[in-house]
């Protein structure tokens, strides 16, 4: 977590001559606070561990014993709960991005699509392709699904954050079009830095850093979730905590990115 620091802090003066405003190190102090207080948890539920893997992944910490625990849980190549295609989507996700690829979860995952699309649900495909594409692979039908089948009964903040997350995962450079025009959209619906709730907002902003929407449009947001911490370090709860690591950890790197131009 130090060198990370320092690593983010040494970009610091570029970013500040750019004309960006970004408290480095304060985010930082979030993170490493927010980290501690996550280390400290015991979380039960398959969303909770894999939330907890992913965050502590991004953040170069140590993950085992989460990881330990969420596979001590699969039955037969999956996560049977009463969601089982989200919540294995979800463990496949933190599995991944730790290194620990499941053939075995990848192919159920692929077995469970029907008809183009996962349960009839936008949600549960969405967390689908999100799963795929973290294992590099791509399902070009279950994308052109979510696209031609978007519209008003989809709008809503959460719901098209993951369409947005899944679609760039996938394929951003051809659904450019798309994720810019619901990047907008999602904008437009922001009320005083967030959108209502501190995991929602979470999922926005994900959103709108992988669809690419600039950095100054994004500030607000981030100091919106840094106003939401609470003095032991959490966000409420681990769902919305290891959201937020995750999204600072996210926002870090979209500076860093910018910094080496």
């Amino acid at each position: 977590m130090d060198s990370q620091i320092n690593k983010d802090e040494c970009r610091l003066n570029a970013l500040s001559g750019a004309g960006f405003k970004i408290d480095i190190t304060g985010i930082n102090i979030a993170a490493s606070r927010g980290l501690v207080w996550l280390k400290e948890q015991q979380p039960e539920a398959i969303k909770d561990i894999s939330r907890s893997v992913q965050a502590l992944t991004v953040w170069n910490e140590s993950a085992s014993t989460q990881i330990e625990k969420l596979l001590s849980l699969k039955k037969d190549g999956y996560w049977k709960t009463q969601t089982p295609l989200t919540d294995t989507a979800r463990a496949c996700i933190a599995l991944c991005g730790s290194g620990k690829v499941q053939p075995e979860t990848v192919r159920w995952i692929r077995e469970q699509q029907r008809d183009d699309n996962w349960n009839n649900s936008e949600i549960d495909t969405a967390y689908a392709l999100m799963a795929l594409g973290e294992c590099r692979i791509k399902n070009e039908n279950g994308c052109n699904w979510l696209v031609s089948n978007y519209g008003k009964k989809w709008e809503h903040p959460g719901t098209t954050s993951l369409i947005i997350t899944a679609l760039s995962i996938q394929n951003k450079e051809k659904y450019r079009g798309f994720l810019s025009n619901r990047a907008s959209w999602l904008l437009s619906k922001k009320e005083d830095g967030g959108w209502t709730y501190i995991a929602t907002s979470n999922l926005v902003i994900q959103a709108l850093i992988l669809a690419g929407t600039k950095e100054e449009d994004i500030t607000p947001s981030i100091k919106w979730l840094l106003g939401k911490q609470q003095e032991n370090g959490s966000w409420k709860d681990i769902i919305s905590t290891t959201l937020s690591l995750i999204t600072l950890k996210m926002y870090l790197d979209k500076l860093n990115s910018i910094s080496k131009k």
